[in-house]
């Protein structure tokens, strides 16, 4: 069920319906339109739990939003006097989850306010490919630091590029051979009993720092493969915490997410 709470938006399907349907309204569909995409993308009629968060979000996002419409209604109320929504919830939560449809009930019974203008939200858009190398001053007193790109990962929020930590002497030669570089370590990892590379999800902003600077070197076959790496997800500009004044990693890892 992927549920964290007995509320309306307290499950993982809710919670991304919720932003969904707002940004397909913002990019200008009808909310019939909006409501048939979002039905076909969350595969709505092959889980009954799955449909019943679906319309259940659906209605009082549409509702709240003034774009509410009669089949999301319609379909929301099916579903609070579904004796079998209740079912699904265990005993000891089952009065929780009854006020929280009673209160979505409540809520759809009101007249819907006035449809919300509504603007697209901004996303992220880096320009960096894999391969390619970059230098960026983390400030705050520590020194500059040297990446290389491995991914671009693609979300609802955007492109972020997702980049490994060097190990740089700080010299200005060395940077023309950054891609001979190896990879900062960014602590021991008892699981696999070895030096795991220090990696980041670089987010937070909608566009690549201005101040980060290309470098000429590419990846190529000299290139040191990191088999594993920890994954902080991080803005820009929180980096810095994670590197020492001499350009060592600062934080070791405790529950970053490890890829191999």
């Amino acid at each position: 069920m992927g549920a964290w709470g007995t509320g309306i938006y307290s499950n993982d399907t809710a919670a991304d319906l919720k932003e969904d349907f707002r940004d397909l309204i913002a990019e200008g569909l009808a909310p019939g339109e909006a409501t048939a995409k979002l039905v076909m993308e969350y595969g709505v009629g092959s889980d009954s739990d799955i449909d019943h968060d679906f319309w259940l979000a659906l209605a009082i996002t549409g509702h709240k939003l003034g774009y509410l419409t009669p089949e999301s209604l319609a379909k929301a109320i099916e579903v609070i006097d579904d004796p079998a929504e209740l079912a699904r919830w265990p005993e000891s939560l089952r009065r929780q989850r009854r006020a929280a449809l009673a209160k979505a009930r409540h809520i759809l019974s009101q007249p819907q306010p006035v449809p919300k203008r509504l603007r697209a939200r901004v996303k992220a858009d880096t320009s960096l490919e894999p391969g390619q190398h970059v230098l960026w001053q983390l400030g705050h007193g520590k020194p500059d630091a040297v990446f290389r790109v491995l991914d671009v990962h693609q979300d609802k929020g955007g492109r972020h590029p997702i980049v490994l930590a060097l190990r740089w002497d700080g010299s200005p030669r060395e940077l023309r051979s950054a891609h001979k570089m190896n990879a900062l370590s960014g602590g021991f990892d008892p699981l696999r009993q070895r030096e795991i590379a220090l990696g980041f999800l670089a987010c937070g902003r909608p566009t690549d720092p201005p101040d980060l600077q290309l470098l000429d070197s590419r990846s190529d076959r000299r290139t040191p493969t990191s088999v594993c790496y920890h994954q902080y997800v991080v803005p820009w500009t929180e980096m810095h915490w994670f590197f020492t004044a001499i350009g060592h990693a600062a934080i070791p890892p405790e529950s970053p997410q490890s890829r191999t």
